[in-house]
């Protein structure tokens, strides 16, 4: 088998233990439902990393495995070394002029959208709608992030393809970066989310501070990474696709505003572009 055919072949299989690990624990249910009716403590709302962390030791060994599979293939530990040596931070003017121009559309949208929009989240709101905010949900939080992480560094490793490495260490960057600008923010703004139903210029205590969206920032740092590296079309338009489906189930869920999704798309975007490869 070729090299190309492996890494679509990994790719695949990293792409179905993604979507496992969206739906997880699930299947269990599922199967439990149909042949043993046991009291398992775990249900089709338990999350990964959160309600059920005996559960998760089952997920983990198939992730394990995974792992596994890709590492024996791996040729040069080296490039994780290397590529972290040739990634750089550059803030310019450009830097400066879409920081400018993001606060300016945040403002546009605090003002005129944020209203508007939640009020039409909740005429929209139903059962099936629940169901899709959940599954977009946990693309954006839990493990998922740190798993997409591990996949490049160990598809990359494995099959020596220093772009995918880079991916991997410009993702774990611009991630980092871009959740302590989120924890700072939140403590200077202190908005109070929408659920809470005081409107969208009433403030909280930091902790429970709506502005930015801490999920929305760390899919589209992520997923700028991507979109911004990658020579695949398909990558680029699935990264956008996800992180924007993390943004839009927020606001549907009634967490965040859409002013805090503007915010937090234009940071994590912006982050992602300042961690470059150097040349």
């Amino acid at each position: 088998m070729s090299i190309d055919a492996k890494r679509r072949l990994a790719s695949a299989g990293f792409v179905a233990l993604l979507i496992l690990s969206v739906f997880w624990p699930s299947p269990i249910v599922g199967i439990n439902q149909l042949c043993c009716n046991a009291r398992l403590g775990i249900d089709d709302l338990s999350f990964l990393g959160r309600e059920a962390p005996a559960w998760d030791v089952v997920f983990w060994c198939i992730t394990g495995l995974f792992a596994l599979a890709l590492l024996k293939d791996a040729r040069d530990f080296r490039l994780v070394a290397a590529e972290f040596r040739a990634t750089r931070f550059r803030i310019g003017v450009r830097t400066a002029v879409a920081f400018a121009a993001s606060a300016v559309a945040v403002a546009a949208v605090w003002m005129l959208v944020d209203s508007p929009v939640t009020a039409w989240s909740e005429r929209v709101a139903s059962d099936n709608m629940q169901d899709w905010i959940r599954v977009a949900n946990r693309f954006g939080g839990g493990m998922n992030p740190v798993m997409v992480i591990s996949f490049f560094v160990l598809a990359g490793l494995a099959y020596d393809d220093r772009k995918w490495v880079g991916y991997a260490i410009r993702m774990t960057f611009a991630g980092a970066a871009a959740g302590v600008i989120v924890q700072l923010v939140k403590f200077a703004v202190g908005r109070t989310r929408p659920e809470l139903w005081l409107g969208p210029f009433q403030h909280a205590r930091s902790s429970a501070s709506s502005f930015p969206s801490g999920h929305t920032v760390g899919a589209f740092a992520l997923a700028g990474v991507l979109m911004l590296s990658s020579e695949s079309k398909t990558m680029r338009v699935v990264a956008a696709l996800l992180a924007l489906a993390v943004a839009v189930s927020r606001v549907l869920a009634f967490r965040h505003w859409m002013s805090d999704v503007t915010a937090s798309a234009a940071i994590g975007v912006i982050v992602a572009a300042i961690i470059q490869e150097r040349k």
